[in-house]
């Protein structure tokens, strides 16, 4: 009876979940982190897979996010894969459930067929299929197909480390449940952890620094609901890896808020599932107390929906920022002024749309979309109060000219305080051009890119091609983060230098091209190589 429960229950929960999804398709603003997803797509599909200039001077778009996300989004698009992702979820975790805890799991299963598909409003998209494949292991493991459930594990991991935390949390919950260690569990943790391994050589070979912040009212919400969800499930003998569950997700939580990490609060995420994860429990206690399965309840629904039914109108209004005709004034501006010798600083907008458009137009941006490496490699940006002094300094280490101000909700970290330094002329950047969208500033004597003993000049600054002229021998600057899978012509030798940068050694003046090896073998021969300088 319960296969065909199951089979059912999955049915109806992917038609809720391709419901919702058509919905948020037509109806709901971008999302948050749609502008960072359609660039990185743009890259793969141009081609583009180890290095790109046109973000933070310089970084790895793949290793830095999501190994394996944006192949099949280049192929299919960003919204077909989210979409068959959200319904594949809500179809394995409603099997999954029913299979667990019979009849009790029906309604968690249609509630968590509903709110599958929020990552399409918040933009979430390479962790909504991380985590399809995270509830696939867990769908397959129940199974007993231990082999095929560490091959999704590790999908899972390619797609989205956060899901495939989260995956561990629950493989972790599932043992504190059973209270014996099986054969087949430490089968699972070794091949998860020999994916674990292959992804820590790729990060070594590609490395992306980076830290998130964790919010006190953040942690407060968590901390809330695992603990009310596990108090509720402890009521139910038949729930202990689900008590187990909520009691290791806090204490992740906990251990991220105390210890700085690239996770910070993401590790939150789960809060978008948090209602059906509660319900299941409330449902397998037999709601009782009630006064406590109604708490939990209620808290769980608020945490749940309320920070997205809060962001809507103001996601409603910043979508203008999404669309192109916003940003025309303002990249005419730079194509008739700008050079390939600066970048371009864009004070940033909610959405983070100037990571899309400006560096698709070709100019390359100071900063980009990914608070990670943000925070990690322009901390300055978001001190309080944020030093003039501080600022040019930092626009001059990164080549920047021209500062662009949009009159449009701006981020919420550092963003409203660099605009206010920009106004009042305490910056000392000239207002060059207004237009009652934008206003355009210029620093003055700004420093290019590349500096030297004589004049340099770069013809063009693409995503992994770098022309330029240099006028004389000797060691010049280029503000370009140093990576060591340069290819660079005979009389020319790259080294790491100061701050990140990279020193060019020129041994004659002339132009030169570097550019970015491809092929894996090309790759391990730049980085084996000793540059002979």
């Amino acid at each position: 009876m319960h296969a065909v429960s199951s089979r059912a229950e999955a049915l109806r929960a992917a038609l809720l979940a391709a419901a919702a999804a058509a919905l948020l398709v037509a109806l709901a603003p971008p999302g948050g982190d749609s502008a960072a997803h359609l660039y990185r797509t743009m890259l793969v599909r141009d081609g583009v897979h180890v290095w790109d200039n046109l973000w933070y001077g310089g970084q790895y778009p793949l290793t830095s996010y999501s190994l394996l996300y944006y192949l099949p989004a280049a192929l299919l698009g960003n919204v077909p894969v989210v979409v068959a992702a959200v319904v594949g979820s809500a179809a394995l975790f409603a099997s999954l459930a029913v299979r667990q805890w019979g009849p009790a799991a029906r309604w968690p299963a249609r509630a968590f067929g509903v709110l599958a598909a929020g990552p399409l409003f918040t933009g979430q998209y390479s962790y909504a299929v991380g985590l399809a494949f995270a509830l696939a292991a867990l769908w397959l493991l129940q199974g007993e197909r231990t082999w095929a459930a560490v091959a999704a594990g590790a999908l899972a991991l390619g797609f989205s480390a956060l899901a495939f935390a989260f995956l561990c949390v629950a493989l972790a919950a599932m043992a504190v449940a059973r209270g014996t260690l099986e054969r087949r569990t430490v089968a699972v943790a070794l091949g998860l952890a020999a994916a674990v391994g292959i992804q820590l050589l790729t990060l070594a070979a590609f490395p992306a620094e980076g830290r998130y912040p964790f919010s006190p009212l953040s942690l407060g919400g968590v901390l809330a609901v695992s603990v009310l969800g596990a108090a509720l499930a402890y009521r139910s003998q038949r729930a202990g890896a689900l008590a187990a569950f909520f009691v290791l997700w806090g204490m992740a939580n906990l251990a991220a808020f105390l210890v700085p990490s690239p996770f910070g609060d993401n590790l939150a995420r789960l809060r978008e599932v948090a209602f059906p994860l509660v319900l299941l429990a409330a449902a397998l206690a037999r709601f009782r107390p009630r006064p406590l399965a109604a708490a939990a309840l209620a808290v769980a629904l608020v945490y749940n929906v309320a920070p997205d039914l809060r962001a809507l109108p103001h996601r409603t209004k910043d979508a203008r920022t999404a669309d192109a005709a916003f940003w025309e004034p303002a990249l005419a501006f730079l194509r008739s002024h700008s050079t390939p010798d600066y970048r371009v600083e864009v004070v940033p907008t909610f959405g983070h749309w100037e990571a899309y458009w400006v560096p698709r137009a070709g100019f390359a941006l100071a900063r980009g979309w990914y608070r990670q490496l943000d925070l990690a490699q322009n901390p300055q940006l978001y001190r309080d109060p944020l030093s003039a002094r501080e600022y040019e300094r930092w626009l001059r280490r990164l080549g920047v000219r021209y500062v662009l101000l949009p009159d449009a909700r701006l981020g919420p970290l550092g963003a409203d305080r660099e605009a206010e330094l920009l106004m009042s002329g305490r910056g000392g950047l000239r207002r060059v051009f207004a237009d009652g969208t934008w206003t355009i500033f210029e620093l003055p004597r700004a420093t290019p890119i590349m500096t030297g003993p004589a004049p340099a000049r770069i013809h063009r600054f693409g995503h992994e091609r770098i022309e330029a002229t240099v006028g004389a021998p000797g060691v010049y600057r280029l503000r370009v983060r140093h990576t060591p899978y340069w290819r660079s012509p005979p009389g020319v030798c790259l080294r790491p230098a100061p701050g990140g940068a990279t020193s060019v050694l020129a041994s004659r003046a002339g132009r030169f091209t570097l550019m970015l090896a491809e092929s894996p073998g090309a790759l391990l021969r730049s980085a084996l190589r000793e540059p002979r300088c």
